[in-house]
């Protein structure tokens, strides 16, 4: 079975401290994984690397087998991946469903 999501090797250093360092994890489709650590363990550059919004220094990242390691966030948006933040809704007094479009609205390049 591919897995939903593969990540192998991936490294990420900053001003040479090494924030993540030759992380590698598969989620095959229905499971759930936990990503737990104290503050400054890597936990966000992790979910950062994997969106996108960061550039990776080594290591690959697999959605639905696809290399997705050299795609803009915006692109891997549109294949299923993206984050959400702690405040998670936009609008509270609006459905689920509409805090979702609206939030989809952002995922343009423009």
């Amino acid at each position: 079975m591919t897995a939903a999501l593969a990540i192998a090797g991936l490294k990420k250093a900053f001003g040479g401290l090494p924030a993540i360092h030759d992380v590698s994890l598969e989620v095959l489709p229905g499971e759930r994984r936990l990503i737990i650590g104290p503050n400054g363990a890597g936990k966000t550059t992790l979910f950062n690397l994997v969106t996108g919004d960061l550039q990776r220094d080594a290591g690959t990242i697999r959605l639905l087998g696809e290399d997705i390691s050299r795609l803009a966030p915006h692109r891997r948006a549109h294949r299923g991946l993206a984050r959400t933040y702690q405040i998670i809704t936009l609008f509270p007094a609006d459905s689920l469903e509409h805090n979702i479009v609206l939030s989809l609205l952002g995922l343009s390049k423009s």
